[in-house]
């Protein structure tokens, strides 16, 4: 069995912390590790790995997660209080998990659907109030409490405005390349032994073009309670369990279906057990990837796709660059996982187990060096919207843009689509560089190499670590431009109508002064555009 820890919990740091005490007293440590270490495969990994657990009798004691009423008779009390006290949010949350605890049949179900409905009509989310009573309806809601709900309903009816999109209509590529699906004709993919595979201009680019707009292979949410569907990554209010587990939660009959006939059923009964083990969201994105993509298929197609698993099984995974403790630590993580799906799901049925460990590790490998974030603005308790990570993405072209301190793109958030804009005005034959999040005005140069050296393994040789650029504060400033505190102040209470106004004028500032870069100026000016294109994107209204 795994040990309890210090802090009482079995987890994945526990276990591996047991398993070095093991292989300390029982063998010799450093022959085992030149052993793993010299070992080709991801299988062979995983399979090593394997064989020390069992010596180690390191076993995983599966966490039950079933529906349970009075669990979930609870949760709805405790927002009952919450509503008395008109803390709206936190009886959403409450409710929220009323409705994912409650059995399926039970009318504690509808007794949650219909709480949950008073706080929606309470945020004036009556289209979204009117679903949650039609569910509570259809799951055994008390005949007795009907006539309150009706009145609500038809309220709802009376006041009922159509729900807006949490973001503006996603850019479109106006010229489509004919080598990449996601691109426009202003950019390609080139590859040299340096750089590896990279993104270059096949025109002179300038500050706000649209350079790519991409959907993801594949998401996963981020947080276990969250706003948005755990399939489409939609924000909903509403909300609908899986009809099993309390693990995932859907916006819609049509996704929670989608999910679970392409990989929930799978993960549906392990879920719960991977989280109690503190597994990071990277391996469990590389389970979600590996649970429905197991064959590379046959094609003779040339085109770059956004939408197949060829590009993202392709990606790089940096395996020769990485340290033996790292690679133990994924491919044990990697055996973890697969005794859970071999021992309490029947994926193995109609995969191949080894293809299915191969691939498990090789995403554990890709997904550090690849994949993205996807973003929403979220208020603050002032009203000023903040970025905040709402899930990870597979983006099969996006993953092949390089990293500089100073970038001249920039990703932004439409749903779970991405958007790449051109930040700086961008030469013909210029590569276009992202930003890995260490931007060379607020990290010291020796700081970002170390941390870009950690998780990407390269050294940065972009312009301002060559030339060693300040930070922020030791930048000259020119005064060359004045923004004014309106626009400052509405752009950042996420008014969308300021950011399409100003948008294109600061654009070309920005072209303008990047000639004295770098500075104050264009460094600001920067990031009030970037905001601009922010503020359009994936934009929360209440919690």
């Amino acid at each position: 069995m795994c040990e309890k820890s210090d802090e009482n919990r079995c987890n994945l740091t526990n276990i591996l912390m047991q398993l070095r005490r093991h292989l300390s007293v029982n063998h010799n440590v450093a022959a085992l590790s030149q052993r793993f270490g010299a070992l080709n495969s991801n299988l062979e990994r995983v399979n090593f790995v394997e064989e020390l657990i069992k010596s180690a009798e390191i076993t995983i004691e599966l966490q039950k997660d079933v529906k349970n009423d009075e669990i979930a008779t609870k949760y709805r009390e405790k927002g009952n209080e919450m509503y008395k006290k008109r803390k709206l949010k936190e009886a959403w949350e409450f409710y929220t998990k009323s409705v994912c605890f409650a059995e399926e049949n039970s009318p504690n179900l509808g007794l949650a659907y219909a709480n949950r409905s008073a706080v929606l009509f309470e945020l004036n989310l009556h289209k979204q109030c009117l679903k949650d009573i039609k569910r509570a309806l259809n799951h055994n809601y008390p005949e007795h409490l009907k006539s309150k709900l009706f009145v609500r309903e038809k309220n709802s009816k009376n006041t009922a405005i159509e729900e807006t999109c949490p973001h503006e209509a996603i850019p479109i590529v106006t010229n489509n390349n004919p080598n990449i699906q996601s691109a426009s004709a202003c950019i390609a993919v080139r590859e040299e032994e340096n750089w590896g595979r990279f993104v270059v201009a096949t025109r002179d680019i300038k500050v706000g073009e649209v350079l790519a707009v991409e959907k993801p292979l594949v998401t996963l949410v981020v947080n276990e309670l969250s706003n948005h569907c755990h399939e489409c990554v939609s924000l909903c209010y509403n909300l609908i369990p899986c009809k099993t587990c309390t693990q995932a939660m859907y916006c819609s009959e049509s996704c929670r279906d989608y999910a679970f006939d392409m990989y929930h059923k799978y993960e549906c009964s392990i879920l719960a057990t991977l989280r109690f083990l503190q597994f990071d969201k990277l391996k469990l994105f590389a389970l979600k990837i590996s649970l429905q993509y197991n064959d590379l298929g046959e094609t003779s197609d040339l085109l770059y796709r956004s939408d197949r698993y060829r590009e993202i099984h392709n990606l790089v995974t940096n395996t020769t660059k990485r340290s033996v403790p790292d690679l133990f630590e994924r491919a044990t993580a990697a055996a973890l996982i697969y005794d859970l799906v071999k021992t309490h799901t029947n994926f193995f049925s109609a995969f191949n187990q080894n293809n299915f460990k191969e691939i498990l590790l090789l995403h554990m490998q890709t997904g550090p060096s690849n994949f993205h974030e996807i973003v929403e603005l979220v208020p603050n308790s002032r009203g000023i919207y903040e970025p905040e990570e709402i899930a990870s993405g597979a983006f099969a072209f996006l993953s092949l843009l390089n990293h500089s301190c100073c970038p001249n793109v920039a990703r932004f958030s439409y749903g779970s689509t991405l958007v790449l804009r051109a930040i700086q005005n961008i030469q013909e034959g210029e590569q276009c560089f992202d930003n890995y999040g260490y931007h060379f005005a607020l990290m010291d140069k020796s700081e970002r190499k170390k941390h870009l050296q950690s998780q990407y393994y390269f050294n940065c040789v972009c312009q301002a670590c060559e030339k060693n650029w300040p930070l922020f504060d030791s930048l000259p400033s020119f005064n060359s431009h004045e923004i004014e505190d309106s626009v400052f102040l509405k752009l950042s209470s996420g008014d969308v109508e300021t950011a399409v106004t100003v948008a294109g004028d600061l654009c070309t500032k920005l072209g303008e002064l990047q000639k004295l870069q770098p500075c104050k100026d264009f460094c600001q000016l920067q990031e009030i555009v970037k905001q601009c294109f922010v503020v359009m994107g994936n934009k929360r209204k209440i919690f």
